[in-house]
């Protein structure tokens, strides 16, 4: 996977990248919260400053946090709890080296639209490898452009992401899935803005 893409302006300012995260701190939580139930084992992809990792641990889930910027991967670490299940490791996205079905889910939190889609569709599919038959991957990103929520949101995003943001919220998460097997078990949104959705493999 190009370090380009995982070491590029969010990698050199993870100061900025958890600014940002602050914003999307009740998004986060509630998404999160649409896990279900406790003690899953879960793998954060892409886990940048490891927010969305944090506030799954602390709903009681086991939490693996993987990355492959080590400068935001340092600050990860750092928010680690005393007892909690909760940890960060280097790794490919596309290539995680674990084990087949070796996690109960899989989330990917706004980090899809940040990545060219053919590495996307390489991401979906390791998450769908390293994920039990009975699990599931939990996407957390922004939504196609339909609404006063979302078309507010696009304007702002347009600003600052990097040039993959457009084309995946123009293609959504639909073309995605034909290539890597999954199907869209439940679809919520917030504010019609970001979307929260379940995957399963067909």
């Amino acid at each position: 996977m190009s370090r380009y893409f995982n070491q590029g302006w969010f990698g050199q300012h993870p100061m900025m990248y958890d600014f940002a995260g602050f914003f999307i701190s009740p998004i986060r939580k509630k998404a999160a919260k649409k896990m279900g139930a406790k003690n899953l084992k879960i793998i954060d992809i892409a886990t940048g400053t490891g927010a969305h990792a944090l506030a799954l641990a602390k709903l009681k889930h086991n939490v693996t946090g993987i990355d492959l910027d080590k400068k935001m991967l340092e600050k990860a670490k750092k928010k680690i709890l005393p007892g909690s299940m909760l940890k960060f490791n280097y790794a490919d996205a596309t290539n995680t080296k674990y084990s087949d079905s070796e996690f109960d889910a899989a989330t990917i939190s706004f980090a899809m639209h940040d990545i060219p889609y053919e590495i996307g569709i390489d991401i979906l599919k390791e998450a769908k490898r390293v994920v039990k038959d009975k699990g599931f991957i939990f996407i957390v990103d922004y939504n196609q452009v339909s609404c006063i929520g979302s078309k507010i949101l696009h304007f702002f995003a347009r600003l600052y992401e990097s040039p993959n943001y457009e084309p995946f919220v123009r293609c959504d998460l639909d073309q995605y899935l034909k290539m890597s097997g999954l199907k869209i078990e439940e679809k919520t949104t917030f504010l019609g803005a970001v979307q929260f959705v379940k995957l399963r493999a067909l």
